[in-house]
């Protein structure tokens, strides 16, 4: 079981981010766009990712995870991790 915070838009300022926190029950080798499809199938529909070629190509997955970039077809999922989108100012 994991715990994953998510950041989604705010239901009273669209301009600001809130966590939404989640427990996760994942296979040993999920990666966090596993974790993405988990979510939305099971827990929450408003959840909304990008997943198109899986292979690492296109980087249309890339989010932040703990502060890191990284692509979330290829990031190894773990426990305690905080998701949030790649904004570019």
């Amino acid at each position: 079981m994991l715990t994953v915070r998510c950041a989604v838009p705010s239901a009273s300022d669209s301009e600001k981010w809130e966590f939404r926190r989640y427990e996760v029950e994942v296979e040993g080798d999920s990666t966090i766009m596993d974790v993405f499809k988990q979510l939305y199938q099971q827990q929450d529909h408003d959840i909304v990712f990008y997943s198109y070629c899986r292979q690492g190509l296109c980087t249309g997955c890339q989010v932040e995870v703990n502060g890191r970039r990284v692509l979330a077809c290829q990031a190894m999922a773990k426990n305690d991790i905080e998701i949030r989108p790649v904004l570019d100012d």
